[in-house]
Parts: structure tokens; C-alpha cells; sequence
């Protein structure tokens, strides 16, 4: 949808400018493989499928005291824009993350 793709965009314009956001990755993790599943489907079930049935990234506004400019909060599901950007950034990332299901989180200036 253009809603989704005018998002990427928005958000690739403000990664081309250096110190002014940050990426973050959401894996699920446990301390055995039976609560690593679980987190795998708790994030792919109330996450991932979630914003892929909305075609839509998550975005939360957040105001900083004292500063004129907030940030903005962008959650990603595992899509060709976190995979491009994961590839670029983060390659040794990128095989693991794809097998259990991740979260690209870009928190960017306004």
C-alpha cells in the first residue's frame, strides 16, 4: 500500500542523516529452546502479524523535556525495508534474525 512504502521512505530520508536516529533489533529470546518458541510466537502472533495484516509499521511519538524536536518510534516486521537495512547495517544479524522472527525498531529525530 502508499502508506506503508511513503513510511519506509520517510524514515530512509532520515536515516541518511548521521546521529540523528538509531536501530534497534527485537529478537525473542529465553533461557531454554522451549521458551525461545514461545517468545517466537508470541512476538510472530501479536506482533509481526499484526502490523503485516495492517501493511503498516507501529509509530510512537515521543516527546523529550526540554528539547523542541521529539523523536519518533518506528516498529518494523521483517519486510524488504528491514531487510535492506539489516543487510547494510548489521549482516552478521541478518541470517539468525530471519529464522525466529524479529522487530527492526528505528528510533529517529522529527
Amino acid at each position: 500500500s502508499s502508506g506503508i512504502n511513503a513510511e519506509y521512505g520517510g524514515v530512509q530520508k532520515r536515516m541518511q542523516h548521521e546521529g540523528q536516529w538509531c536501530m534497534l533489533l527485537a529478537l525473542p529470546h529465553g533461557t531454554d529452546p522451549v521458551m525461545v518458541n514461545n517468545q517466537t510466537a508470541v512476538l510472530q502472533q501479536g506482533f509481526i502479524s499484526y502490523l503485516d495484516s495492517k501493511q503498516a509499521a507501529g509509530i510512537i511519538n515521543l516527546p523529550v523535556p526540554e528539547q523542541t524536536s521529539p523523536y519518533v518510534l518506528h516498529i518494523f516486521p521483517p519486510c524488504d525495508f528491514t531487510r535492506i537495512n539489516m543487510k547494510r547495517f548489521c549482516p552478521e544479524l541478518m541470517e539468525g534474525a530471519g529464522d525466529c522472527g524479529y522487530l527492526l525498531i528505528v528510533i529517529a529525530t522529527v
